[in-house]
């Protein structure tokens, strides 16, 4: 009876050892939240590399048959043809961004606090902003056909997934700005903000061979500037305040306060 009791109680043990590998095992006991989180993280922002590249192309192509479908002229046909395979290309420089930057996560960080609070943020912004760039970048490749065309291409329909993610992005500014509307001083940064409004909008109609729309053509190029330097200050903004808030997290058990106990009698 004693040998059958003892059984059941080593079942649950007997089937781990029979139906779970070895190779599983050792993951679950070696696990640590150094290596582990980093290889677990950086396997992430590879599958969404691999995500986001299928889903703007397929994006851009729903995008294509519903232009192409579409009454438009020889000449834009034939620029809008140009641009699809422009837009298409862009999507290779936009998931090696994703991957490349999620495998600098792979490295080694002082601990979890660390890791969640300063490097995970910190990569984020910088992919939003830089995968930002790039698809301004291509949105003024796509007004430059439009310019030389002088006709209405297919848009850019990648923008306004980007302009969804923007707030994330440029969330340390905006911070800044929330705080320095209480003293009556956040007018600079709402100008900067305000900069790239409308971004995203996957706008591809110019007036071509003209002034104006030179200067629109332009403001494209001068607008990836922009998102650059914005990208740049935030990184530096969210550092500077991940800063402060360390050292406050630091210096508070450490801080002693004086207290005086009297015994009278």
């Amino acid at each position: 009876m004693k040998k059958i009791f003892n059984q059941i109680l080593d079942f649950p043990q007997m089937v781990n050892q029979k139906i779970f590998s070895a190779k599983l095992n050792s993951i679950v006991d070696d696990f640590n939240s150094e290596n582990g989180i980093r290889c677990w993280v950086k396997s992430i922002y590879q599958i969404a590399a691999v995500l986001v590249f299928v889903g703007m192309e397929c994006l851009l192509v729903r995008s294509a048959l519903d232009y192409f479908g579409g009454e438009s002229g020889a000449m834009a046909k034939l620029g809008s043809a140009l641009a699809f395979i422009l837009l298409a290309y862009s999507a290779f420089p936009i998931a090696s961004v994703i991957r490349s930057r999620g495998d600098s996560l792979g490295g080694t960080h002082k601990g979890m606090m660390e890791f969640l609070f300063k490097d995970l943020v910190l990569v984020n912004i910088r992919i939003v902003g830089e995968v930002a760039a790039i698809v301004a970048l291509f949105a003024a490749f796509n007004l430059t056909l439009s310019f030389a065309f002088n006709a209405d291409l297919m848009a850019d329909p990648s923008g306004n997934v980007v302009a969804t993610l923007s707030g994330f992005y440029a969330f340390p500014m905006a911070t800044i700005n929330h705080l320095l509307s209480m003293f009556n001083d956040g007018g600079l940064i709402t100008s900067l903000i305000g900069l790239v409004d409308g971004f995203g909008s996957g706008s591809a109609v110019i007036e071509g061979w003209s002034w104006a729309g030179f200067w629109v053509l332009t403001s494209a190029y001068i607008q990836v500037l922009i998102v650059l330097a914005m990208l740049y200050i935030n990184l530096a903004i969210y550092k500077y305040i991940y800063s402060i808030a360390a050292a406050i997290i630091d210096w508070v058990p450490r801080m002693s306060i004086p207290l005086s106990i009297s015994n009278n009698k």
